[in-house]
């Protein structure tokens, strides 16, 4: 069992993720050989003084971008990774991940 901390690296804040954090999901930015299971059992864990349950866990492998760098129109690419998108228990909610809201 990995500890949350090299499960989990920290949520996505983005107008997608508002929206589902409206209807009770969450997404997070996970380890890309993470599995549905840990990724439940380490949120779990690291939110255990909320009482979090997770009811359901959706996985994402993104591709990285290509991106131009300098003047010579050097090409690059960025990581690959993957996210969750997390639903919780109905009437549960993670407290600060969207600052006051």
């Amino acid at each position: 069992m990995r500890a949350p901390v090299e499960v989990l690296f920290g949520p996505l804040v983005s107008e997608r993720s508002y929206a589902l954090y409206q209807e009770g999901r969450y997404t997070f930015r996970v380890a890309p050989d993470a599995t549905k299971n840990e990724i439940a059992k380490a949120l779990e864990e690291h939110y255990q003084e909320q009482g979090v349950r997770v009811r359901a866990v959706n996985t994402v492998n993104v591709r990285g971008k290509v991106r131009r760098t300098g003047r010579r129109g050097l090409s690059g690419r960025t990581a690959d990774w993957k996210k969750a998108i997390v639903t919780l228990a109905p009437g549960q909610k993670i407290e600060g991940l969207f600052g006051s809201l």
